[in-house]
């Protein structure tokens, strides 16, 4: 089996799994209990809360533990707009944000929100459209650092900047989960005022993630019931998968730049072949992550050819794993065609990967091509 999903999840790596067990099995206190086996278990929490904390550069007290990138997404924003009543009901993102990030738009705009969304110019998000939708009655700006299905890397840094000069005071949210130990990013270079993160598309456990919050933001809790990460997220924390968590943030800080290089140099192989097959369409903008690259071969569906794929031992997707094979919105607000929509395909590389899985999907890719008129 040759895995091209990892936009989706990633393989958990062996000794990261490892850390979950042990925590499970031999660290196991509740790191709210005043003996030693939950001190023991704290200490472990609070060092996997640095480990991400260093990876952007942040305090590690401004780390809070969540379910994963949804719960983090739905944190941020819903938090903001109920925690800040009166300063605002304008919010502002793109079209082509994560389902956890455009739902919970959705929602705020039946709610009576102001809703603006930004949609892709010339095959990007351009920053001056996100700036001059900005007013005095902004409250929130919530924009992805690079998108889950193309790989677009949005302008976050010029769209902080702008949108702070325009309104100071609008809060400003970036889902980070596709590029956090992937792509470099430190908060004295882009200082957003919140930030979201996953664990599994790092080679860490599914069900963990995390949200950076800028001390002074005021969020309204979406539970409520006790005092665990300062009674923002509460509830006794899952310290194995959050051990787990910051044991694969660490790793991918320390080999961040090992593994951009290597990816770089594995999506560059991938874009000269496809580039030698007339029928493909490279949907991906130029400059996106090496991590992700979105292609269409019109004269077949994206069904078709997944289910292709896979009988040749080959898993990627389509789409978003959370749209479960809908049709791509990003894609569709990119402005293509109705065929070239119907027909994407979206590999996700990683560190696992090598050149002679992407030599054997471009040959499957056109035998695929080849036998069109019998698929």
């Amino acid at each position: 089996m040759i895995y091209f999903d990892n936009s989706a999840t990633t393989k958990v790596d062996q000794d990261v799994a490892e850390k979950a067990m042990e925590m499970m099995l031999e660290c196991y206190g509740n790191p709210s209990s005043p003996y030693l086996l939950g001190g023991e278990a704290l200490e472990r929490l609070t060092q996997a809360r640095f480990y991400i904390a260093q990876v952007i550069s942040a305090p590690t007290s401004s780390i809070y533990f969540t379910s994963g990138g949804t719960e983090s997404n739905n944190l941020a924003i819903i938090g903001t707009v109920y925690g800040n009543p009166g300063k605002g009901k304008k919010i502002i993102t793109t079209s082509i944000e994560h389902s956890s990030v455009k739902d919970v738009f959705k929602y705020l705009q039946s709610e009576g929100y102001e809703v603006v969304y930004i949609d892709p110019r010339l095959g990007k998000i351009q920053v001056e459209d996100v700036i001059a939708a900005v007013d005095d009655n902004t409250l929130l700006v919530s924009v992805m650092g690079i998108n889950n299905e193309t790989g677009e890397v949005l302008p976050i840094k010029a769209i902080t900047e702008g949108v702070k000069k325009r309104n100071p005071h609008t809060i400003i949210h970036c889902d980070y989960v596709q590029g956090f130990c992937k792509m470099p990013f430190k908060l004295y270079e882009i200082p957003v005022d919140l930030l979201s993160v996953s664990a599994h598309k790092i080679y860490g456990p599914k069900g963990c993630g995390a949200l950076y919050v800028r001390p002074g933001i005021q969020l309204k809790p979406l539970f409520y019931g006790g005092y665990q990460e300062s009674s923002l997220r509460p509830g006794t924390e899952n310290v194995a998968l959050a051990v787990a968590f910051g044991y694969a943030a660490n790793r991918g800080l320390i080999n961040l730049h090992k593994h951009l290089d290597y990816v770089t140099g594995l999506k560059k192989h991938l874009l000269d072949q496809l580039e030698t097959i007339p029928e493909v369409e490279i949907n991906s903008p130029e400059g996106s992550s090496p991590y992700i690259l979105n292609f269409s071969i019109p004269i077949l569906r994206t069904d078709e050819m997944i289910h292709y794929l896979k009988l040749k031992g080959i898993l990627l997707s389509g789409s978003a794993a959370c749209s479960r094979g809908a049709t791509s919105h990003v894609i569709k607000a990119m402005g293509f065609d109705k065929q070239r929509v119907m027909s994407t395909l979206r590999v996700g590389i990683s560190k696992n990967n090598n050149l002679e899985e992407i030599d054997y999907l471009i040959k499957v890719l056109k035998e695929m091509i080849k036998r069109e008129g019998r698929l």
